[in-house]
């Protein structure tokens, strides 16, 4: 199921590139840069955005594919990587529809990406995908989010903050702050960001959507879908999966 995508840090790729570096989310590139020095190319990143992950692999001197379905991240992510010189084939898909007509030996999809398909016909769709694109020897890795039960129970009426960065534009501090609200029977998580810089709203979102996936479902997810997990790791140090986990981190292969 598609949802349309309207915060700020999608419609502009340099706010989310602003945000992700305020938070220091580059843990896992060392984890994905592994991958792929065990894997080899051609590599194809699902859900790459701003190219957090894909340049760094392309820089090690592997041939790698970025695919999203957002043109505002992708922009990016071609300016970024010509900037440095770095030659990458961006693809703007949906990736729960795409054929690139090529086999790899590494799939890649970083970011709980896969917690933005909000139904099972849509992951069980990017699965196809990914088996349609994977070499029978590849591999597939990707994370989601543990459920975060402090999260799932909050009161929807109250506001938390999210992040403050430095506006890209130079118009000062970007702080963020949040509110969330957790369907029980749909397992979807209604999330909704607000932006501000000196306490002026200068973006104020609609709902954006996330599915929360509990550990044994997508297990059985994978099972049934034909791969074989390899390994579950809680944490980009290959520790493993426990319940205190921020992550379920996957390493598959096609059954």
């Amino acid at each position: 199921m598609k949802q349309k995508i309207d915060l700020l840090e999608y419609l502009d790729g340099r706010h989310y590139d602003a945000k992700v570096g305020s938070k220091n989310r580059f843990e896992d590139i060392p984890f994905y840069l592994n991958e792929a020095k065990e894997h080899g190319d051609p590599i194809l990143e699902l859900a790459c955005g701003t190219g957090r992950v894909t340049i760094p692999i392309a820089k090690e001197g592997f041939s790698i594919t970025g695919l999203d379905q957002l043109n505002t991240m992708l922009k990016e992510a071609r300016r970024k990587s010509n900037e440095i010189g770095v030659n990458i084939d961006w693809i703007e898909a949906d990736m729960t529809d795409f054929d690139l007509n090529q086999k790899c030996n590494l799939i890649l999809m970083p970011g709980c990406a896969f917690n933005w398909l909000l139904d099972l016909e849509s992951v069980e769709k990017c699965l196809i995908c990914v088996k349609k694109h994977l070499k029978p020897n590849g591999g597939f890795i990707f994370d989601v989010f543990n459920p975060n039960l402090n999260i799932l129970v909050r009161d929807p009426s109250k506001t938390y903050p999210n992040a403050e960065y430095q506006d890209p534009d130079g118009h000062g501090l970007v702080t963020v702050s949040e509110n969330t609200k957790y369907d029980n029977a749909t397992q979807i998580l209604i999330w909704r960001l607000s932006y501000s810089i000196a306490d002026k709203t200068i973006s104020k979102s609609n709902e954006m959507k996330l599915k929360i996936f509990f550990p044994q479902e997508f297990d059985a997810i994978l099972k049934y879908n034909g791969f074989g997990i390899k390994a579950k790791y809680g944490d980009y140090d290959q520790t493993p999966y426990t319940s205190d986990s921020r992550r379920q981190i996957f390493s598959c292969k096609i059954r």
